[in-house]
């Protein structure tokens, strides 16, 4: 295996833990919502939860529905049928329609990653027209996806207030933190 493909590969497992981070995060900060929440914004142009939601399963779907069993040639990144516009529209007003939608869009996002091999990173996918190679894409789905993750926690952290319950570590206990880490760590190299 040469080098190039060594560093594909590690990417795409890198990418793949990343994301479940992320997700993780998402998954935290609705937790901590409320039903009568989902339709809630912080300001009159602002994005709701359930509209944050609505767009990234959305853009999943149009992005990766193509790739969700593998590559394949002249792939799309962009599809015909979706309406991006409408996505920014509230309709998600249930638990049970916000999951469906945050579930079933992580779901595609995360089989097209799984189906990938590092030899697919280098071919070529159109979002809208314009050529990407395939890392392009998923760096670009990166950022953006983490960008609307940390929209939808900033929103849940403003209306919990001080209920919110911290995603990560807290105030005041980094070095506990750390600490606890080195040990672990030591553990295992011990």
């Amino acid at each position: 295996m040469s080098e190039s493909v060594d560093v594909a590969a590690l990417y795409l497992l890198n990418v793949r833990a990343r994301m479940q981070g992320v997700k993780a995060l998402g998954d935290g900060a609705l937790a901590q919502l409320r039903e009568h929440e989902i339709g809630t914004a912080l300001s009159a142009e602002g994005n709701s939860a359930g509209v944050l939601v609505q767009h990234l399963a959305g853009n999943m779907r149009s992005r990766w529905g193509g790739l969700r069993l593998g590559y394949s040639a002249a792939v799309e990144g962009e599809a015909g049928t979706r309406n991006r516009d409408a996505e920014f529209e509230p309709h998600l007003s249930t638990w049970s329609e916000l999951q469906a939608a945050w579930e079933g869009g992580w779901d595609i996002f995360f089989a097209a990653l799984e189906h990938l091999t590092p030899a697919d990173l280098t071919r070529t996918l159109t979002i809208r027209g314009e050529v990407h190679t395939v890392l392009e894409a998923v760096q670009r789905q990166v950022a953006h996806y983490s960008g609307h993750v940390y929209q939808l926690i900033f929103l849940v952290k403003t209306l919990r207030g001080t209920e919110w319950q911290i995603l990560s570590i807290a105030r005041g206990e980094s070095a506990a933190f750390n600490a606890q880490m080195h040990s672990k760590r030591g553990q295992k190299g011990g």
